[in-house]
């Protein structure tokens, strides 16, 4: 068996028995493939989370951008109580996280990581939360090697994470949690801290597309790096329709911190940011 399947077969066998003993407990069972980011929505900050976005911004007088294909696919979904008030669901996502250099020409691959994750995703009233088994690995471009001579440092981890949220009315949510990677490649320290708030405006047109402004704030801090703040400030326009899960948002940003990319996880960068998410 290889490395990756032994990993991969250690956070089945953490998360396995909790899923069994959910479907034993459950009160009422709902189809397959049930619809995801219900009970725990896409935290809007969160650059690392599961999405398909796209951001240009300057850096170091570069321009840049970030790109992100990913998804989450639900799975199961139980429901638990004499109501059936509290909901479980199994989930399993992926993305691929890129960053390029932006030019006249052909753009440059600088790095990109990849995620492949286990949620389980819990909701009761205004109360959520999601705990994932997840495995990140970051590997560097071959137009960054050929540019700078740089083969990077293999990077690679598995770790759990557990987030919980609260809706406070109908326009603010406040999430705070943290994580541990129990396996990584270099040894860093694992330990991480997270927490933000979302404010999401009522909306503002009578006929649709609907329109809703929002301010996402993510902060995020990192034992590896001596437990340095990374801060995530988002705000835009959320457009849809009634009844269509599919929603774009157009957004600006401005990130301080440590790189959200592994392989250049020791750097410090600051920038602003203009972009577009497609929530499917």
């Amino acid at each position: 068996m290889s490395s990756i399947e032994r990993r991969a077969a250690a956070l089945l066998s953490l998360l396995l028995p909790a899923l069994l003993a959910a479907r034993a407990a459950a009160q009422e069972k709902g189809p397959p493939f049930p619809e995801a980011g219900v009970l725990f929505p896409r935290l809007l900050a969160d650059p690392r989370q599961a999405q398909t976005t796209a951001d240009y911004y300057r850096l170091d007088g570069q321009d840049m951008a970030d790109v992100a294909l990913g998804d989450t696919w639900g799975l199961r979904r139980w429901y638990f109580g004499e109501s059936g008030d509290t909901a479980v669901q199994s989930d399993v996502e992926g993305m691929g996280y890129s960053q390029f250099k932006l030019s006249r020409g052909v753009n440059e691959l600088e790095t990109i990581d990849f995620f492949a994750n286990l949620p389980v995703e819990i909701r009761r009233g205004p109360l959520s939360d999601r705990f994932t088994l997840y495995h990140e690995s970051s590997h560097l471009g071959d137009d960054y090697i050929r540019a700078t001579g740089n083969t990077g440092s293999r990077y690679s981890a598995e770790g759990v994470s557990d987030i919980a949220s609260v809706d406070l009315g109908s326009f603010l949510r406040v999430y705070g949690g943290g994580g541990y990677l129990f396996h990584r490649v270099p040894d860093i320290p694992g330990g991480s801290l997270q927490g933000g708030f979302e404010l999401i405006s009522a909306d503002l047109r009578e006929r649709p597309p609907h329109a809703r402004l929002y301010l996402a704030e993510d902060l995020q801090s990192k034992e590896y790096v001596g437990w340095n703040l990374n801060s995530n400030t988002e705000a835009g326009v959320r457009l849809g329709y009634d009844g269509v899960r599919r929603q774009l948002r157009l957004h600006v940003g401005h990130f301080q911190g440590h790189s959200p990319f592994g392989q250049f996880r020791d750097e410090r960068v600051s920038y602003n940011s203009l972009g577009a998410s497609f929530d499917f």
